[in-house]
């Protein structure tokens, strides 16, 4: 229409955006869509075809090769959200983002500072604009980032600060994104992702936007499959169809802004439906990651705690072993000197009884005896008591009093003391242990929950999974049906609710006022009479 309207025309026929001449060339080839399987030839030719046998595989290999500044493209938001998940767990380990305070996006993904993210609507008090991306400088308590614009070219790149809720409601990670996201993007290299919901545009977008290098990804088991999976994905939606389909487009675009009363209503409901089923999957992606999160904590500071269990048990039997293997002598040599002093004292006691009953002849003989029966007591008594302090007056007390003194004499061995300590050391890191964790889940909830009461993330996620598949099944119905008709049904479910409403709404009133007579019944006013004393209830 320009054209014919203007009188002067220029056709631009050379690319100049790619540093390789040769690939210039293949990437107009690219936008008309002739000859797919040469095509795919020609770039496998160059090196720009890289084969992966899982989906995990091309997820590890872009995270772990892309550089900063690299157009990442894949054809859906779920591709783009699993493959920025990844890359930022790369980038944390790196130490390129820190993970230690971070707020939450879109996307239900964690923003940390040195993280790459995108803001997805206008806002003028905030000063950003929609596709905007820009580098993390710092995330505050409450989960407001300040960011730095990216790719500006400015010497001095403005930083904007951005509220929580706007975070949470408009901006996600921007490793990896579909091809509206990178479209019109000039950088040194790109990656593409082919899958089968991506289409003719989406590979001509993705394989554009590398000065030097442009890649394409494929999940493939050969060089074959990786051919047919191109050939096909050129073959679903023509890159550029022409200014007849174009035409016929805007059409049909601007048709849609011109409806009855009947579409209105339609795509009003549509419309309604489906934010509230993004927002539905977005809250789920987000408490499945918090029960996730929580859950790998649990994992986590379980088996640490079952660790230092048994570094705690493991440390008190080497030490009740030690205690025991140097008390089992002392005890040995404690019974024995025991029964050596009782065996003295008895015959300390016979020598006294003989020489009490003994002749005159013999009580010389006998007197020398008990000298000597004394003098051995003496001796064994003396000897034990300067070793073990004290001595059972009974056999009966014997095995028990070689115990105590031996396990005594044991606990002040070096040895016993150096193992209890180092049991003690070891039930001092266990309580230390138990202490962070308690920490770590309260920061970790803290982060989850906010100021709101914890609750179960894997009954919050399936409740708006069941919200999501609600809406899902409630748009799928109004679209099945013609205007008219899905209007009405829209009508009668409005009908419906309404009359849920006033009836739940009817019971609650009822159930006040029963409430309220019960409570009449019980605490009369003071002008009500009171029944006298002993008079029969009501």
């Amino acid at each position: 229409m320009a054209a014919q309207l203007v009188g002067r025309v220029h056709d631009m026929t050379t690319v100049h955006r790619f540093a390789d001449r040769e690939y210039a060339d293949l990437t107009v080839q690219m936008r008309r869509g002739e000859h797919p399987a040469l095509l795919f030839d020609r770039l496998h030719a160059l090196g720009l075809v890289v084969l992966h046998e899982s989906a995990e595989a091309v997820q590890e290999a872009i995270a772990r090769d892309a550089r900063d500044g690299d157009a990442i493209t894949t054809a859906t938001n779920d591709e783009a959200r699993e493959l920025n998940e990844r890359i930022r767990d790369e980038r944390v380990r790196s130490g390129m983002v820190d993970d230690r305070r971070t707020g939450t996006g879109s996307d239900g993904l964690s923003i940390g500072r040195g993280d790459v993210i995108q803001t997805r609507q206008n806002d003028s008090d905030v000063q950003v604009a929609n596709r905007q991306t820009w580098t993390v400088q710092a995330v505050g308590q409450d989960g407001t980032v300040w960011a730095k614009e990216n790719g500006t070219g400015r010497k001095r790149q403005r930083t904007v600060r951005l509220p929580a809720e706007y975070v949470a409601k408009h901006t996600h990670l921007a490793y990896a994104s579909t091809a509206y996201g990178v479209q019109g993007a000039t950088v040194p290299a790109s990656h593409t992702l082919l899958s089968d919901a991506l289409d003719a545009s989406g590979v001509y977008v993705g394989m554009t936007r590398g000065q030097e290098t442009n890649r394409l990804h494929v999940v493939a088991a050969d060089v074959e499959d990786a051919r047919e999976q191109f050939a096909a994905a050129l073959e679903r939606d023509r890159a550029d169809r022409g200014l007849v389909a174009a035409t016929q487009t805007a059409r049909e675009a601007v048709a849609g802004f011109a409806v009855d009363g009947p579409v209105r209503v339609v795509n009003a409901e549509r419309a309604r439906l489906t934010d509230r089923i993004e927002r539905a999957d977005r809250a789920v992606a987000r408490w499945k990651q918090a029960a996730a999160a929580l859950g790998s904590q649990s994992r986590k500071q379980r088996a640490e705690a079952d660790q230092q269990e048994a570094i705690v048990t493991a440390a008190e039997a080497t030490a009740a072993q030690v205690r025991a293997e140097l008390a089992a002598p002392l005890i040995e040599q404690a019974t024995a000197d025991a029964t050596a002093r009782l065996a003295a004292r008895e015959r300390m006691w016979a020598a006294s009884t003989a020489h009490g009953t003994a002749r005159r002849l013999s009580k010389r003989r006998m007197a020398r005896a008990v000298a000597t029966a004394s003098e051995e007591h003496s001796a064994v008594e003396a000897a034990g008591r300067a070793r073990w302090r004290t001595l059972p007056e009974t056999a009966a007390g014997v095995e028990t009093w070689a115990v105590s003194v031996a396990q005594r004499e044991a606990d002040t061995d070096p040895r016993v003391t150096e193992a209890q300590e180092r049991a003690g050391g070891a039930r001092h890191q266990q309580h230390q242990l138990v202490v962070r964790q308690m920490q770590e889940r309260a920061d970790l909830r803290r982060q989850v929950f906010g100021d709101r009461k914890p609750s179960d993330p894997r009954a919050k996620a399936a409740r708006w999974q069941e919200l999501a598949e609600s809406a899902r099944r409630d748009l799928a119905a109004i679209e099945a049906l013609p205007p008219v008709e899905a209007a009405q049904l829209i009508h009668d479910r409005a009908e419906q609710a309404q009359a849920r409403r006033k009836a739940a709404e009817l019971a609650a009133a009822d159930r006040s006022a029963q409430l309220q007579r019960q409570g009449d019944q019980w605490f009369p006013t003071r002008h009500q009479s009171r029944p006298e004393r002993g008079a029969p209830s009501l």
